[in-house]
């Protein structure tokens, strides 16, 4: 990304499945934020059991859109108060979403720093999976 600058990522997300069960899951990464065109941006890469997967979160003022790639293929969208198509590809084929963003931030500050926040409920093929409450901060990394 041209203009990006090296952040810290730690992104939190607390999925509350139909059964009213809850599941927490925490993710420290390396990342690099930029803005163009007033859309800032974060990229990161996380490891998981089936691979790499690179994820993009493009972070508009009253939408935003995460894109995932590599081990795991996923869109997914977001606007307050709408319902939104979304897509994740697996090795079945592609499979449609759609989330229902109930709440969505992003608050940028000084020095490269900012908090993106979105809870939404996710749909596959008509039946709720969860609702997810997901939380990045990200802030400048300082080199030593």
């Amino acid at each position: 990304m041209e203009n990006s600058t090296p952040v810290h990522i730690e992104l939190i997300t607390v999925i509350t499945q139909p059964d009213g069960s809850k599941e927490e899951f925490t993710l420290t990464s390396a990342g690099e934020w930029m803005t163009k065109n007033n859309i800032d941006y974060l990229k990161y890469e996380e490891s998981q059991e089936a691979g790499t997967v690179r994820t993009i979160v493009k972070m508009e003022e009253d939408q935003a859109v995460i894109l995932r790639s590599g081990a795991l293929k996923m869109r997914l969208a977001f606007r307050t108060g709408e319902a939104m198509m979304s897509t994740y590809e697996s090795e079945y084929g592609t499979l449609s979403l759609v989330t229902q963003t109930k709440r969505y931030t992003h608050r940028s500050t000084e020095g490269n720093a900012g908090t993106f926040h979105v809870n939404y409920g996710l749909e596959m093929a008509g039946s709720p999976v969860g609702n997810y409450d997901m939380t990045i901060k990200y802030k400048e990394a300082v080199s030593t």
